[in-house]
C-alpha cells in the first residue's frame, strides 16, 4: 500500500495525494520501464526499496489495484510500501545519525573543550606527521611555542572565569592571524603550540611577531593588556618530536628570561 505521496510525485504523475494514498499495489506492481516486458525482473519490494534508498534516473512504473498506472521520470525517493520498508528506512536514518555522532566524538577526542583549538593528543599526532613529511618530501616546517605572560596572576586577581575568557580570546586572536594550513594546539594550562608548515625560519619569525603584536594590541575586558612570549624551532635533519619540542621550549624559556612579550628563535 502506498503510504507517502509528496507534491513532486503528484505533479509528475498528475494524480493527487488523495487518489494515491492508501492505494493497494498489484503484484508485481513496481518495475523499471526497461524491464516492463518481464514482470518478474524485480520483485515489488526490491524495486521500491531500491528507488527509495538509491534514487535512479530510470523510468519507474507503479500500478494500483484500482487500475491506475503511474509513470515516474527522473530522480525520486519519496514513497514507502509497508512496515518492513519503513523499518529499513528508519535503520538507514539511524545509521546516518550514528555516523554523525561518531564524527562528532572523533572531533571531541582531539579538541580542547575550553578553547576549541586542538589538544595535546592531536599535537603529537600532527607534529609526527609534519616530521614525517619533512623527512620524506622535504616539506619543512617551524614549531612555535606560545605562553601567556603572568597568567597565574590573572587567575589569582580576577578569577578563573576571567582567565578562561582570556584563553579563549587569545585563541581567537591567534587563529585569525595564522594561515588555514597552520594548526594551533593547547599543550598546557596557558601554553600553546603552532605547527607552521612550508615556512622557513624568517617566515616563522615574521609570523611569531605578528601573533605577538596582535595579542599585545588587544584590550581584554576586565584585565586590560595581556602579552605572550614565543619560542621558535625550525625543523632540522634528524629531528624527532622530543628534540624539536625541547628546542622550542628552550627558546620560550629564553623569551621569558629576557623580560617576556618577545620572540626568541632557537639556535
Amino acid at each position: 500500500m502506498l503510504c507517502l505521496w509528496v507534491n513532486g510525485l503528484a505533479s509528475l504523475s498528475k494524480n493527487s495525494r488523495r487518489v494515491a494514498i492508501g492505494g493497494v499495489l498489484l503484484a508485481p506492481a513496481v518495475w523499471w520501464a526497461d524491464a516492463a516486458m518481464d514482470y518478474f525482473y524485480f520483485s515489488a519490494g526490491e524495486s521500491f526499496l531500491e528507488s527509495l534508498l538509491r534514487p535512479s534516473p530510470r523510468e519507474l512504473w507503479v500500478r494500483l489495484m484500482a487500475g491506475l498506472m503511474f509513470i515516474f521520470f527522473g530522480t525520486y525517493a519519496a514513497f514507502l510500501l509497508d512496515r518492513a520498508e519503513r523499518t529499513e528506512l528508519e535503520l538507514r536514518r539511524s545509521n546516518e545519525k550514528l555516523e554523525e555522532l561518531r564524527v562528532e566524538l572523533e572531533r571531541l577526542v582531539v579538541v580542547d573543550p575550553l578553547t576549541g583549538v586542538f589538544n595535546r593528543r592531536k599535537f603529537h599526532e600532527s607534529l609526527g606527521m609534519a616530521i614525517g613529511a619533512a623527512m620524506r618530501h622535504q616539506h619543512l616546517f617551524s614549531l612555535l611555542m606560545l605562553d601567556i605572560d603572568n597568567f597565574k596572576s590573572i587567575n589569582d586577581r580576577f578569577g578563573h572565569q576571567v582567565g578562561d575568557d582570556v584563553l579563549r580570546k587569545i585563541c581567537d586572536l591567534v587563529g585569525s592571524s595564522i594561515r588555514s594550513a597552520d594548526q594551533m594546539f593547547r599543550v598546557g594550562g596557558e601554553e600553546f603550540c603552532l605547527v607552521a608548515t612550508a615556512m622557513d625560519a624568517e617566515q616563522a619569525r615574521t609570523l611569531a611577531e605578528k601573533v605577538r603584536e596582535v595579542v599585545e594590541s588587544h584590550q581584554f575586558p576586565v584585565v586590560g593588556k595581556v602579552t605572550i612570549s614565543i619560542g621558535i624551532a625550525y625543523f632540522k635533519d634528524g629531528d624527532n618530536q622530543q628534540n624539536i619540542f625541547a628546542r622550542a621550549d628552550s627558546a620560550l624559556y629564553q623569551a621569558k628570561s629576557q623580560g617576556r612579550n618577545c620572540v626568541v628563535y632557537a639556535a
